[in-house]
């Protein structure tokens, strides 16, 4: 198993590799050519950025084949450890959402700079680092905007060797983009005030949902991407966006926001992908109600008997704890699951003689979902 798992993709095959500990989520995109691409950042059991433990682990050149870097949102599980992913890839464009392309949101970072000596996993931290990077890279100094802005219809990334493809964002669209300088404006802190972490914006509108595509297999990553108001935004302004746009229909299918209901709706499934799609997530551990819960797996599995999970469950049993512990545990929370370090691997490969098949391997704890899971 473990020779299979380093063994690297061929120049003319396509990859996307999902990994997930129950809290986090990273995806690897094989572009072809020895190219890459990687979509939201966590950290494996030994604290390094997991994409780049196993792109080392293949051979990869992180400084030289890494192309792109894109952060989907900010929530503190999709960007832990990108700092560190960005620095060692010397060449890659870093992309993330045009909502954050506003004087509010480099407010937010501003306020922030005190956080960085008391908390250094905060989301504030991670993305203040990754701007300081780009900024040294750009011989600026200080704060130094991403590469790309991406918004509805922006060409992230394009080849015609050796064959032609595309990724390209769907998101976010522009009423969401004008929503968000508004809702920023409304998070900003009073004076004094230290913002130790990006604080969520709800519904998860603006982040970057991603379609990679060939003429013969199209990719869809859907992020944390809620449903939507209406046609303007979310999943119902990417459906319109879609429509009018011919392509071909998804093969694969990251599912969007750890399978909650609220980020699913049929239109995702009818217009956007294959009748019998690859489906992958990752699960999130934390709070009242984690995610997938069985009846996310229930309906999921009714569009698509393929769905896989990282890790399932995304909890383990608790360790055992001093019963004193214990009681100080029990008065901060009435919810408490304990997480796994290591994350699980999707790996799905599409290439010469597959171009309708999907080639799946499962790691380190990944596994097959089914109704009854």
């Amino acid at each position: 198993m473990a020779k299979d798992k380093n063994q690297p993709p061929a120049n003319n095959e396509l990859e996307l590799s999902l990994f997930g500990p129950g809290i986090g989520e990273c995806g690897v995109l094989h572009l072809g050519d020895g190219k890459w691409c990687v979509v939201d950042s966590c950290r494996d059991e030994n604290h390094l950025p997991v994409a780049l433990s196993y792109l080392q682990t293949l051979g990869v050149n992180v400084a030289v084949q890494v192309q792109l870097i894109v952060v989907s949102h900010w929530h503190d599980d999709h960007i832990d450890g990108v700092s560190d992913l960005l620095r060692e890839a010397k060449s890659a464009r870093f992309v993330c959402s045009a909502a954050l392309n506003c004087k509010e949101f480099c407010t937010l970072l501003a306020a922030g700079r005190a956080a960085l000596l008391i908390e250094e996993n905060s989301g504030v931290s991670e993305m203040r680092r990754v701007l300081e990077i780009l900024g040294s890279r750009r011989g600026s100094g200080g704060l130094c905007g991403p590469d790309v802005w991406a918004a509805q219809g922006t060409s992230l990334y394009k080849a015609a060797v050796p064959f032609d493809i595309e990724l390209a964002a769907l998101s976010p669209s522009a009423q969401t983009i004008t929503d968000a300088k508004h809702t920023l404006a409304s998070l900003l802190p009073k004076a004094g005030q230290v913002v130790g972490q990006l604080p969520s914006m709800a519904p998860n509108d603006l982040v970057t949902v991603l379609r990679l595509e060939t003429a013969c297999v199209n990719l869809l990553l859907g992020a944390d991407m809620e449903v939507g108001e209406d046609k303007l935004r979310g999943w119902r302004a990417i459906i319109e966006f879609v429509k009018n746009r011919p392509t071909c229909i998804g093969r694969a299918y990251k599912i969007a926001h750890h399978g909650s209901e609220n980020a699913d709706i049929d239109d995702i499934w009818n217009e956007l992908l294959h009748p019998t799609p690859t489906a992958v997530l990752t699960p999130y551990g934390r709070g009242k109600q984690p995610r997938p819960s069985s009846q996310d797996i229930a309906r999921i599995t009714r569009h698509t008997s393929d769905v896989y999970c990282t890790v399932w469950p995304a909890w383990i049993r608790a360790p055992r704890r001093h019963k004193s512990v214990d009681r100080t545990m029990r008065e901060c929370t009435t919810q408490r699951h304990a997480i796994r370090r290591t994350p699980g691997h999707i790996r799905l490969r599409f290439g010469p003689g597959r171009p309708v098949t999907t080639l799946v391997q499962l790691f380190d704890g990944a596994r097959l979902l089914s109704a009854a899971s």
